[in-house]
């Protein structure tokens, strides 16, 4: 359930409500721009809200609460800030979108309820489509390299430097440190961490005869 302000909590109660959305994008170059569905400008935060944009939230994004994470926003292009070109050309490509549902009559009263970025925009005729990719998106995605005991270069790539035509034709290499030393001679291009500890080291517990003393590992 989602905690909303008492004064915005009081507003949406009410038969008859004065709401509105709000789209703040900020470019990955920190130019912002406001869009809202309402027939006129609104001004939050010292942010201009423009009206007859054009822009329309999809069914999910309509919905208070935004149940779903990923959402769509879709228009035809009126706003003159938001230029044709700048959207082929990617400007727009992994901008900060925040949505917030606004009291049209006292723009002071809101909230935002979404936050996210464009993901990609679709296109047909003069009619586009932006995906708005919501934060947990980016937990899907593997930032940086992974730890783990094997290579994580491709065989024959600049990372991993052999040269693939000295080998027979379907040549495999299992990524492991042992065949990059003794198959292919290359341990000084070997990618991965041999010698990182795996769980039955966590979980291992002092055994008669084993010296615990909390030196390496890995003895010469």
């Amino acid at each position: 359930m989602r905690n909303f302000s008492t004064a915005f909590s009081e507003h949406i109660s009410r038969p008859v409500t004065t709401v509105c959305t709000g789209w703040k994008i900020t470019r990955t170059d920190n130019f912002v721009l406001g869009f809202t569905d309402h027939d006129a400008d609104l001004t939050i935060d010292g942010v201009l809200y423009q009206a007859a944009s054009g822009l329309s939230p999809s069914d999910a994004e309509a919905r208070l609460g935004f149940a779903l994470d990923n959402s769509a926003v879709s228009g035809v292009l009126n706003a003159e800030t938001l230029s044709a070109q700048d959207l082929r050309d990617g400007i727009y490509d992994r901008a900060l979108v925040e949505i917030a549902m606004i009291n049209w009559h006292d723009p002071t009263i809101y909230e935002w309820v979404w936050r996210g970025r464009i993901g990609g925009v679709s296109w047909s005729g003069d009619h586009f489509q932006a995906e708005l990719v919501g934060q947990g998106a980016d937990l899907e995605h593997s930032t940086g390299r992974v730890f783990s005991r094997l290579c994580d270069a491709s065989f024959g790539d600049e990372r991993c430097g052999v040269d693939v035509q000295n080998f027979p034709q379907g040549t495999m290499c299992p990524r492991t440190f042992e065949a990059c030393c003794e198959q292919f001679q290359n341990s000084v291009n070997f990618r991965g961490f041999p010698y990182l500890i795996g769980d039955d080291a966590v979980y291992r517990a002092p055994g008669e005869g084993e010296i615990f003393d909390g030196s390496s590992r890995f003895k010469s």
